[in-house]
């Protein structure tokens, strides 16, 4: 009653349990209490013949049996004795605590408690507003200065940090005040004392318990700080040696410099992986079904969601030690052309000539071709090349010359090697010209181009040339042969046209004129 342990009731009589008599008897004993008229002096013992009855003089309050008396190792007489000495001492204290005087006094406690809470309350606040403009005063110092110590560089990254901690602990001490009093405050009202004891029974319980349970996972806490210390070194190891290579001090056949970081990268990613999984089993709730059924759902979820997401990253791996570009290269991916401003495990980010970031996936590089023109272009230069048409009656060797010198007189031209230009193809009404020439700055292809194109029409008009891609369509005599004037001989002459007459021999018969040459296309005879 009102959190106190009056009497224990152990075995069944008839039909009742323990339980239901134990209930029975709570409720007698308590409406015994607010009847204050009857004396609490007046419990007694009765006894008979197979159990002594506890009772006053109207009411029956409880039944001693000798199953009792046998559970407790006890007499039955001596039973009953100690059971009515605890319903009269109860009866008592009830009366007493549920009066007004008790409840006034709890009232004034309860008053006493929440101030000296606010006051301790007022005190957390004040400390932590001195200490937390002490700590930021240190980190502003330490930010601004020109040189840093090692303290203040300490103070200015491990400040933030402690700010933080202290933030939770105040919190948690808060709480921890905060259930302290009302717990305290419940205590002193014998209605919500039970409640009061309750709570805090378990609050020490479940410290008891987090208590033994940080005793007993120390064992497997050392194999965890075995395995993290490990881990470190290894990664640190793996980070020096992998930084010699980078730097070239140290020389791998085959192995190439621009590979260092990558690899470190994936070894690091692997060591950390199977460091997760060698710890796994030691951690704490690892064989709970929730972490079990997280881990479960956390695969699903990422064989599900991650197919693109893998295939990029296996791409990424295989670009890398494939060496097809560099950070820096101007390449052609797919059809976009740029500068690699960044290279991950999962994207590529191109610099365009217009200034814009493209970032294509790694499977989508994997899929097509790559043109890189930065790996000639640091040696003896890459070839850019253009094509022009021009008509047959046009000298090549004149054409050959113009273009290259449009070449030479080219900003980021290579002079060495030289340009040269081929004749790609003979076409019905022209020649198709490709002029190539080389650069060692193929970021400037669009200037190139530009400045180059300029050029070619300043030559070509210069030397009276016409840049066309003519198509006949004329009437003229298909006699004269079709080539260059200069390569014609002084005694040629043009084929005339032959002219044959036929006529009929029979009287009245119809005249026929037949006329037979080159047509004028000379293509074939008319008739």
């Amino acid at each position: 009653m009102d959190g106190r342990p009056v009497l224990t009731v152990y075995e069944q009589v008839a039909n009742l349990t323990p339980e239901a008599r134990a209930q029975g008897i709570e409720r007698r004993i308590v409406a015994l209490a607010k009847e204050t008229s009857i004396p609490a002096e007046s419990v007694r013992i009765r006894p008979r013949d197979s159990w002594t009855e506890i009772l006053t003089d109207s009411t029956v309050i409880m039944a001693v049996t000798d199953a009792d008396a046998k559970a407790t190792g006890k007499s039955r007489q001596l039973l009953a004795l100690e059971d009515a000495e605890s319903i009269r001492r109860t009866i008592q204290t009830y009366r007493q605590e549920h009066s007004w005087r008790m409840i006034l006094r709890a009232i004034f406690k309860t008053a006493l408690v929440v101030l000296v809470l606010l006051v301790i309350l007022w005190l957390v606040r004040r400390c932590r507003l001195f200490f937390r403009v002490r700590i930021l005063e240190r980190i502003q110092k330490s930010t601004i200065l020109k040189e840093e110590s090692a303290w203040h560089l300490s103070i200015a990254y491990v400040g933030p940090m402690i700010l933080a901690i202290g933030t939770l602990l105040r919190w948690l001490l808060i709480l921890a005040l905060l259930e302290a009093a009302l717990t305290i405050t419940l205590g002193f009202y014998s209605s919500t004392r039970e409640i009061s004891l309750t709570v805090t029974r378990w609050l020490f319980t479940q410290l008891e318990m987090l208590g033994a349970s940080a005793v007993n996972y120390l064992p497997n806490l050392l194999v965890v700080a075995v395995i993290a210390i490990i881990t470190n070194h290894a990664i640190r190891l793996v980070k020096l040696i992998f930084g010699q290579i980078r730097k070239g001090d140290v020389k791998i056949p085959g192995f190439y410099p621009d590979w260092a970081d990558p690899t470190a990268k994936l070894i690091r990613m692997l060591l950390l992986v199977l460091a997760l999984i060698v710890a796994f089993p030691y951690l704490p709730g690892a064989a709970s079904p929730a972490f079990r059924g997280i881990s479960i759902f956390l695969g699903v979820l990422l064989s599900l969601g991650s197919s693109s997401a893998v295939a990029s990253a296996i791409a990424g791996v295989i670009l890398t030690y494939m060496r097809s570009f560099l950070v820096g290269d101007w390449v052609q991916i797919a059809d976009t052309m740029g500068e690699v401003v960044e290279r991950t495990l999962l994207v590529t980010r191109l610099l365009t000539p217009k200034a814009e970031v493209i970032t294509i996936p790694n499977s989508t590089v994997m899929s097509g071709p790559v043109k890189n023109y930065s790996t000639e272009a640091k040696k003896a230069g890459v070839i850019f090349y253009t094509a022009v048409t021009i008509g047959f009656d046009a000298p090549w060797r004149t054409v050959h010359e113009l273009l290259i010198d449009a070449a030479l007189n080219t900003d980021h031209v290579l002079q060495q090697p030289a340009p040269f230009v081929l004749q790609r193809s003979l076409d019905d009404f022209y020649v198709t010209y490709e002029l190539n020439a080389y650069t060692d700055t193929p970021r400037e292809v669009l200037n190139i181009y530009s400045a180059l194109h300029r050029n070619i029409q300043d030559k070509f008009n210069d030397a009276g040339v016409e840049i066309c891609s003519p198509h006949f369509s004329s009437l003229r005599d298909g006699n004269t042969i079709a080539i260059p004037g200069q390569y014609i001989k002084p005694d040629y002459k043009a084929p005339a046209f032959r002219m044959n007459l036929a006529g009929a021999e029979n009287n009245g018969a119809n005249r026929a004129t037949s006329i037979s040459g080159l047509s004028p296309t000379n293509e074939s005879p008319t008739q």
